[in-house]
């Protein structure tokens, strides 16, 4: 991320000077998330084939680490309690639907959502690249390492260059199309790992990322993975937020008053870097980026946007002043001024706390810390939402890599390990065929029996309600050739609204 020097005195010309005077420079040294955007042609290898697009933007709301399916929106409650678990069910909005006692919010507007039930695929680890990109198996060495050739583009990066060709981007808007929150997947604990990245389409469509400024407002928290007995966290902001803590772009909202002695200094070193510019595949010409950081400072909609302060207190309670909960309302807020892609990630955050991964403290886990926050959370982000128009043209998925194993495991504090062979997905808004419940599993919550649903099969649907042909619409590959945007996958039918 670009940074703006820490020397500039706030005396001077005003922006609108600054902006006259062309000092867009000061964000273009470098090729950070916040300007590293397309400027490239369509390629003769793309082939955008639309459909009717029932949908203009999405937010895909992840839970990293994975959910257990028994003990959250597909409970069994006849099943030994060795794999039951110790929860119990409760009745939902849709009659004969169960769910889990800890989410009793989510149970009542059941019905404004599609659930499956029957998500599966032979991935037993965390696999978010089969979710979130075209890959359709994976290893743990492979989402070990980030920079294996074998990955395949993300599919917000995919989204945002065909939203090139169509002539969509940040260039002509200065609203970033595709983002990621709070920071890049794995960043705190593995960041070697499988992120989000363009991969050979060039890291020009990396999504923008912003900075987290934020601290954790509790010193005792929620119980964490570690131990014989459930350790609570410190600090950690999925937990708790101080109230000040935000989202910012560095360098985007320029200080009132940048002198012009100064702007004519910094032009003249802009103009000698630009001389010594190359251009390498998927980086933009640094002309470009200066365009680019131009229209975001000309547009600082994003920006403000990012300030989750200058939101009402009752809605930011309304969400909790958590991590996902701040993180969810900024992605509201980002759809609000354009955005047309957001991706909240419910990541780790130290070595004790595995997001969604309870392979220890299981129980204790669920009960104090996760289902309480996520019911609290999607509720409001649906009521959000829905009150201010956006579901009309937003689709929302909530969805994780697998689910988990059955049968309890006998580990410190119980857990349950990677499963990949039944999980759920959570669906609504543009296109969304609402209430209703797809695919069931068999008594132990482990397959499904009825309609067998694989991720590229949700990314399917996500593309067909977009507006565009999974089947037929093809993205450049490394040589330049064309490659369907997905190896494989159908859209589910009964998903969509009529």
């Amino acid at each position: 991320m670009a940074h703006l020097p820490n020397n500039i005195p706030d005396a001077g010309s005003d922006r609108r000077q600054f902006l006259k005077a062309g000092g867009v420079g000061l964000l273009g040294l470098g090729t950070g998330n916040v300007i590293a955007q397309p400027l490239c042609a369509a390629s003769t290898s793309t082939v955008v084939v639309p459909t009717e697009a029932r949908a203009k933007s999405v937010v895909i709301l992840y839970l990293y680490g994975a959910p257990s399916q028994m003990d959250t929106l597909d409970p069994k409650p006849h099943a030994p309690v060795e794999q039951r678990g110790e929860f119990e069910s409760i009745s939902t909005s849709l009659p004969g639907i169960a769910a889990c006692e800890h989410l009793p919010n989510i149970a009542r507007n059941l019905h404004r959502v599609a659930l499956i039930r029957s998500m599966t695929h032979s991935s037993n680890n965390h696999a978010v690249t089969v979710a979130l990109s075209g890959l359709s198996e994976s290893t743990p060495a492979l989402e070990g390492d980030g920079n294996s050739p074998l990955h395949q583009p993300y599919i917000g990066s995919v989204l945002e260059y065909l939203w090139m060709q169509q002539g969509i981007s940040m260039l002509s808007t200065g609203i970033p199309v595709n983002m990621v929150l709070p920071w890049a997947l794995n960043e705190k604990t593995g960041p070697g790992r499988w992120q989000h990245k363009a991969g050979w389409l060039g890291q020009a469509f990396n999504p923008v990322i912003p900075t987290f400024h934020g601290k954790g407002s509790l010193p005792v928290g929620c119980p964490s993975i570690t131990g014989s007995a459930p350790i609570l966290t410190r600090f950690d902001p999925w937990d708790g937020l101080t109230p000040e803590s935000s989202f910012r772009f560095q360098g985007v909202e320029l200080p009132e008053g940048v002198p012009e002695r100064r702007l004519s200094k910094r032009e003249a070193l802009l103009n000698s870097l630009r001389e010594q510019q190359t251009i390498r595949q998927g980086v933009l010409p640094y002309d470009e980026y200066r365009k680019l950081a131009m229209a975001m400072i000309a547009n600082p909609e994003a920006a403000r946007a990012l300030d989750v302060t200058r939101e009402s207190q009752a809605v930011r309670d309304r969400y909790g002043l958590t991590l996902f909960g701040q993180s969810a309302l900024t992605a509201r807020r980002l759809i609000e001024v354009g955005v047309k892609v957001v991706t909240v990630f419910w990541d780790t955050w130290r070595d004790n706390n595995a997001a969604w991964d309870t392979h220890h403290n299981h129980h204790p886990r669920l009960k104090d810390g996760l289902c309480p926050k996520l019911d609290q959370i999607l509720p409001a982000f649906l009521d959000d939402m829905e009150q201010r128009g956006l579901l009309e043209d937003t689709l929302v998925m909530v969805i994780s890599e697998h689910g988990r194993t059955p049968a309890l495991s006998r580990g410190p504090g119980g857990g349950r390990e990677h499963w990949a062979g039944a999980y759920w997905g959570m669906f609504f808004g543009a296109g969304i065929q609402t209430g209703q419940v797809i695919g069931e599993t068999d008594k132990q919550g482990g397959y499904p029996i009825s309609r067998h649903t694989n991720p590229k099969d949700v990314l399917a649907t996500m593309y067909h309600l977009l507006g565009f042909d999974p089947q037929l619409t093809t993205i450049p590959d490394q040589l330049s050739r064309p490659r369907h945007i997905i190896p494989h996958g159908d859209v589910v039918q009964q998903l969509l609204s009529s």
